[in-house]
């Protein structure tokens, strides 16, 4: 009997499947714990180490604790429990050097959110909507208000060029509240709206609580809790930001936002990922795409979603306490470390907190069926997974097209070949690793089976070269 071949490697380049249904011999990955997506197959996730000082008290209660880098000042916000009080320090260039600012007690203050920066260099401004601390240039110190006659407390802020732009007011600020927008005078933390509307503010469009504000190029994106706007920079006949609305599906938490001046990538309130991305500098030439990933988002319910950004890879993290995706420019996939923060510094890429999930690295395809309902019989499975220790291949089959038997496994050997002899009509293929070294990379498997029932057969029943129904 004529055995054939099913070669499976664009699945290990896009990684995880983003749409919730998906066509039989589609070539995406159902599952993959502890690999990226990279340009030539999925990669082995490099693991990321937390290089802050061992004797420094880091309590972990999520979303905290928060790293936030900036032009010239790197912050590390703590949130304690015990002592109920958000601890800010500032972190040197090296990490080596801790310096206390302050200290946020709720019994004092109240319970904050996130804290955000607007970076101006030498100058920074932070807010978590409950207490505002700034660099003095005046005093050469940091200071604490909670209340200003020019400043509002918000919570959310950046640097757009020179001029800061917030939102989500949450103290007496004229006729604001959590749905406004508000911008200072150009090159001035002065916040006090005046009729020439260099310095104003505005109601979100939709309606929506504003979570979060970002600079993307030379425009500000500002994230609601109902929906997208796009706020642009306007001179004539004086200088003030346009709205215009980019999506009426808005931000599922503060932090599920994150990126660079070209791009952004988000959750939504439906728990589709979303990219806002600037396609020219200096042109108002903007998308916002679904992304999907849907089935894997809705995992991550129960917690705040943060999502962190590192830019040498282009990658973002993206999940909770317990489950963590890994959206590369290639894919997506889940990863074992589960951060709060990611950043980048010295050329090397950090991340807090470093801890490492035990489970065994695997993926395991979508199904196939070959092109054939009919029953088929696989013989064996070969891979480039190379060099591996304990690597197993692995089958789950279905007889019925409904009742699925799992994960029948069998070792790889040392020349990438394992023989679980499975028949059926519907399949998936795994592979799992005992250990696989960092650097490793795989790029395709090939699984080897024979028709076993041809009785729905009619006429020549040889498959293509790649032996796939929808292969090239």
């Amino acid at each position: 009997m004529r055995e054939f071949e099913l070669v499976i490697d664009k699945a290990l380049k896009i990684g995880l499947s983003p749409e919730d249904v998906i066509p039989f011999n589609t070539q995406v990955l159902a599952e993959c714990l502890g690999f990226r997506c990279g340009r030539a197959g999925l990669e082995v996730h490099k693991i990321l180490e937390n290089p802050l000082p061992a004797t420094l008290d880091m309590y972990y209660d999520w979303p905290f604790p928060q790293f936030i880098t900036g032009e010239r000042y790197n912050f590390l916000i703590v949130r304690d429990t015990t002592d109920q009080e958000d601890d800010v320090y500032l972190v040197s260039p090296d990490h080596t050097t801790i310096t206390y600012i302050f200290s946020v007690d709720e019994l004092t203050f109240g319970k904050g959110t996130l804290m955000e920066v607007a970076d101006f260099g030498e100058y920074a401004f932070m807010t978590n909507g409950v207490i505002m601390i700034y660099w003095d240039v005046t005093l050469a110190d940091w200071r604490e208000i909670v209340a200003s006659a020019t400043i509002p407390m918000m919570r959310t802020v950046c640097n757009f060029k020179g001029q800061a732009v917030g939102g989500n007011i949450v103290s007496v600020w004229h006729d604001c509240d959590e749905t406004f927008y508000v911008w200072s005078k150009i090159g001035s933390m002065d916040f006090t709206p005046e009729q020439d509307n260099e310095a104003g503010y505005r109601r979100c469009p939709y309606g929506g609580t504003v979570l979060n504000v970002r600079r993307i190029g030379d425009y500000v994106i500002g994230y609601s809790s109902k929906g997208v706007t796009l706020l642009s920079p306007v001179s004539s006949p004086i200088p003030t930001f346009g709205f215009d609305g980019l999506s009426n599906i808005g931000l599922i938490n503060q932090g599920a936002i994150n990126g660079d001046l070209s791009r952004h990538v988000y959750v939504g309130e439906d728990y589709i990922l979303r990219e806002v991305a600037l396609h020219g500098e200096l042109t108002k030439n903007f998308t916002v795409a679904e992304l999907g990933y849907r089935e894997y988002m809705e995992e991550l319910m129960g917690e705040d979603i943060i999502v962190s950004y590192e830019p040498s890879n282009k990658d973002f993290y993206i999940g909770n306490s317990q489950k963590t995706y890994l959206l590369s420019p290639y894919g997506l996939t889940e990863v074992k470390q589960h951060p709060s923060a990611v950043w980048r510094s010295n050329n090397e890429s950090c991340m807090i907190p470093d801890t490492e999930d035990s489970a065994k690295h695997y993926f395991c395809t979508e199904i196939f069926d070959m092109g054939y309902k009919g029953l088929k019989t696989v013989f064996g499975i070969e891979t480039d997974a190379m060099p591996i220790v304990d690597g197993e291949a692995g089958i789950d089959w279905a007889h019925d097209l409904i009742t699925w038997d799992m994960e029948h496994y069998k070792p790889i050997n040392n020349m990438g070949v394992a023989s679980p002899i499975v028949s059926g009509n519907l399949f998936r293929f795994r592979l799992r690793f005992g250990a696989i070294y960092e650097g490793s990379r795989i790029g395709y498997i090939k699984v080897r089976y024979k028709m076993t029932d041809l009785r729905g057969l009619r006429g020549v029943y040889a498959p293509g070269l790649r032996g796939q129904q929808n292969g090239n």
